[in-house]
């Protein structure tokens, strides 16, 4: 029995020592030494805000006589802690359709399933009520970026800073538009500073 109690005591002094609970963050006051929803959500409204703002998308509408079209792409993971990039994604979708600036397209699956659907209207729908084949609209942008994270420690800290970077692309030329990353009245979202319990 003490056998049992000793080990049960080495395994809990063994969690305690790589555990650490969130002492400061910037952001709300929900505290957490993670990337969190909340931060997301703050962090795609700044870059968001400054692709509303690059030269080369005001330029865009002056030619054009519209609003871009913009789409998501891929957002790399690459923190190591298996963050749901799908977080980031749709916040930079609600920041797209809340600018009132520019345009939003469905993600490919969300096409795919759409295209399903007017092929199936085809043949199901009334002749003047099926949407028309091959008549979708296109994005003229994508949005594309990857998650980092940096990790330092300094005696009984820890700090974690989150790297969020994003790229806009043209679709028909496939240039490099613009790279983004926060603001520095966002980056402290991105950096959080945890107590290490020591052993």
């Amino acid at each position: 029995m003490k056998k049992i109690i000793l080990i049960l005591l080495a395994a809990l002094t063994f969690a305690s020592a790589v555990s650490a609970k969130a002492v400061k963050r910037g952001g709300d006051a929900n505290l957490t030494p993670y990337l969190n929803e909340s931060d997301c959500r703050a962090i795609c409204k700044d870059i968001v805000n400054q692709v509303i703002q690059n030269p080369r998308v005001s330029k865009f509408e002056d030619k054009n006589g519209r609003a871009p079209v913009v789409t998501i792409g891929k957002i790399k993971d690459e923190t190591g802690e298996f963050f749901d990039t799908q977080v980031i994604s749709n916040s930079l979708k609600t920041a797209v359709l809340n600018s009132g600036v520019l345009e939003f397209m469905a993600n490919s699956d969300v096409r795919n399933a759409m295209r399903d659907e007017v092929v199936s209207q085809q043949d199901h729908s009334a002749e003047d009520k099926a949407k028309e084949l091959d008549e979708e609209d296109a994005a003229d942008y994508m949005l594309t970026g990857s998650v980092k994270l940096m990790v330092q420690n300094n005696g009984k800290k820890q700090e974690r800073t989150y790297i969020v970077n994003i790229e806009l692309s043209d679709l028909q030329t496939h240039r490099t538009i613009a790279m983004f990353e926060p603001s520095d009245e966002t980056k402290d979202y991105l950096k959080k500073i945890a107590n290490i319990k020591s052993k």
